[in-house]
């Protein structure tokens, strides 16, 4: 696949494709097996005869019915059915509710479930670092207001900018 825009995708089965990379604007079918993908879509969708093995993929929505190892997925809203077989992948999203995991789902190794308010990975540089503020001192600051609520503690620390990640130990 070339780094042009494309609308719709298929790799049906039994087809073999390494290091595919691209933008495909609409959805993304993968039925055959992926090695080393690095890519953005609409929609992907792994069918139960898929395979995808290494690599990144940023898409709107992600559907998983067959097999995914060592890849990151950045998505608002991921779907593992029943023939799901995830393992050691890291999914990054932007809200806890846009997951649904069939009870037949199978993960294994290590696979990891990370969320952030600005639906976007843990990335944090030198100078967001060096702002923090330790506990003791910290405060919740409202835009546009001058005072803080007499209501809240004067140590509350300041949530406005808190990502929350979740391991959640699956056996293996």
């Amino acid at each position: 696949m070339s780094e042009t825009k494309q609308h719709e995708g298929f790799i049906p089965a039994g087809l073999v494709v390494k290091n595919v990379q691209g933008v495909v604007e609409g959805s993304l079918y993968i039925a055959g097996d992926v090695e080393q993908a690095e890519l953005e879509a609409g929609h992907l969708c792994i069918t139960e005869e898929g395979t995808l093995k290494d690599g990144h993929i940023e898409a709107r929505s992600v559907a998983i019915d067959g097999y995914v190892t060592g890849v990151t997925f950045t998505t608002p809203r991921l779907t593992a059915g029943a023939g799901a077989r995830i393992s050691d992948c890291v999914i990054e999203m932007g809200n806890p509710t846009g997951c649904a995991i069939h009870e037949d789902a199978s993960f294994e190794g290590d696979v990891r479930i990370s969320v952030s308010r600005n639906g976007k990975a843990r990335q944090k540089n030198a100078e967001e670092t060096s702002r923090s503020v330790p506990h003791e001192d910290a405060h919740i600051v409202i835009p546009g207001d001058d005072e803080l609520d007499p209501h809240w503690a004067a140590k509350t620390p300041d949530i406005t900018e808190a990502e929350q990640d979740a391991e959640i130990p699956l056996g293996g």
